[in-house]
């Protein structure tokens, strides 16, 4: 009888000696940079990517992943009479969802595999892949665990900052005269992603600091039986801040533990360096 293998994209944002020691399947998302198309983790590092990110003449773009490359995936983590779980970026962010059900299809009389839109993004998609392979290797039936996996993406929430406005400009997603009133004031907008797996803004605050502490006072406000949960923050090249950020939860309250990320290249070609984000279940 085979086991239940846990797969993810690369939005996922899991730590790779958590992915290593879970057995989670990591599939790499492309990032496209001028002309050049890379994949993220393999030939295209976190470090290098935000360290050139200011000399980029344009925002890098994503793409889902190549429908080959799914198909790879998929069969050599169900090869062995394997059930394959794969938990994806939301499908309000990205067509990943679209291609993994196509692969789902095409792949019907040799693997059992269900599908799963997160409705997320980065650590917080991570954490509802992480809660399933530990499922997983105890033991726990496919079905029961796609159970959880529906129920925990409803309790999910994702809440972020950024420090600059100006990749928001350079992405549309903001005007510039509205940015450059943002940059001059110091503002900081307040972000999070919604039950419909989507992008909103729903605040700001002015200064970096405030900003940290706004998303500190609403996880207080929010979480439910802290003591038992493992939250997540990740960040894109600003360890300090998401220590900060980590300072002011537990001052507020009492949490089991903190798993940090750095956001990667998928996630972060839309953020850019200076993301801060939380991601924990009410």
């Amino acid at each position: 009888m085979g086991k239940v293998k846990i797969l993810v994209d690369s939005s996922a944002d899991i730590p790779s000696e958590i992915a290593q020691t879970l057995g989670i399947g990591i599939i790499p998302m492309p990032v496209n940079i001028g002309e050049r198309s890379y994949l993220e983790g393999v030939d295209l590092k976190v470090e290098s990517f935000y360290n050139s990110f200011k000399e980029f003449a344009e925002l890098p773009k994503t793409s889902q992943p190549n429908l080959q490359d799914v198909v790879n995936f998929y069969r050599e983590a169900g090869s062995g009479g394997n059930s394959v779980i794969a938990v994806h970026l939301s499908s309000g962010l990205s067509g990943t969802v679209q291609t993994a059900n196509l692969v789902k299809d095409m792949l019907k009389d040799e693997v059992e595999i269900a599908v799963i839109d997160s409705l997320g993004a980065s650590l917080g998609a991570g954490m509802m892949a992480i809660n399933a392979a530990e499922q997983a290797a105890k033991g726990v039936s496919f079905d029961e665990i796609i159970t959880s996996l529906e129920q925990d993406r409803v309790k999910m929430r994702y809440i972020f900052t950024l420090d600059t406005l100006e990749y928001l400009i350079k992405g549309g997603r903001v005007s510039k005269v509205s940015g450059m009133v943002g940059t001059l004031l110091d503002i900081k907008p307040l972000l999070h992603i919604t039950q419909q797996g989507k992008i909103e803004a729903y605040g700001k605050v002015r200064g970096r600091r405030a900003s940290l502490r706004k998303l500190a006072e609403q996880i207080s406000s929010e979480i439910k039986h802290p003591e038992t949960q493992v939250i997540g923050i990740s960040h894109s090249m600003c360890l300090e801040d998401a220590q900060i950020l980590a300072e002011e939860i537990r001052a507020k309250i009492a949490i089991k533990d903190i798993l940090f990320s750095t956001i990667g290249c998928t996630v972060g070609s839309h953020t850019g360096p200076g993301c801060v984000a939380l991601f924990y279940r009410t």
